[in-house]
């Protein structure tokens, strides 16, 4: 237990330590962006088009709390009646978690989302770093990778599908102008982070695989 509590806290002090670096980062150039965040905002700019415009349209939500908090959810209550519980409070927390972390972030280091090129989709909030969007869909695809190697799943085929499922929604966050891609790197490192830790905290005694 305290090798885990150790470990735990130390992924997550490095979540915290990567969203203060990244910000300092940000804030560092007083004259304008990072050169990072403006090629990425131009490159998004020029590969603007119907198609993109509709198909990142549509897959940005998959990082949004209305599509993951149901399927979570629903995963959870299965996980928990077939006598799996640490595995669905894994699960939920590691939603929960990122959700609770991202939103406090953006109005602690209150960066404007990017005003270059009018984004395609309307936001909720006006703020940007770190990407919500991007943390939720990252805690998610990370923990359903961890409980599938605990179940005995072929870990390259689940490690490719879910990895592609972040990268496009990262991707629609740049390309759809709601987020500059430090916005997006950082959510999705922080996440990383925090599920690690949970990880940490709640298996790192054992085993134990789902039946």
């Amino acid at each position: 237990m305290r090798r885990g509590a150790l470990q735990a806290a130390a992924w997550w002090l490095a979540a915290l330590a990567i969203l203060a670096a990244a910000a300092v980062w940000i804030g560092a150039d007083g004259a304008g962006l990072p050169p990072l965040d403006r090629r990425g905002l131009e490159l998004a700019g020029a590969w603007r088009g119907p198609v993109l415009d509709a198909a990142f349209l549509g897959l940005t939500w998959l990082g949004s709390l209305s599509v993951l908090l149901p399927l979570v959810s629903a995963a959870a209550i299965l996980l928990w009646r077939r006598g799996s519980p640490a595995e669905a409070g894994f699960l939920a927390l590691a939603l929960g978690g990122a959700a609770a972390l991202a939103h406090p972030a953006k109005e602690l280091f209150a960066r404007p989302r990017p005003e270059a090129v009018p984004g395609l989709s309307p936001a909720i909030s006006s703020l940007s770093f770190p990407s919500a969007h991007a943390m939720q869909i990252t805690a998610v695809a990370l923990a359903v990778f961890v409980l599938l190697a605990r179940c005995g799943w072929r870990r390259s085929a689940a490690a490719g599908c879910l990895l592609a499922l972040v990268v496009v929604v990262g991707l629609s966050r740049v390309y759809l102008q709601l987020h500059y891609p430090t916005d997006v790197l950082a959510g999705m490192l922080v996440a990383a982070c925090w599920v690690f830790g949970l990880r940490a905290a709640m298996f790192v005694a054992g085993p134990a695989r789902l039946e």
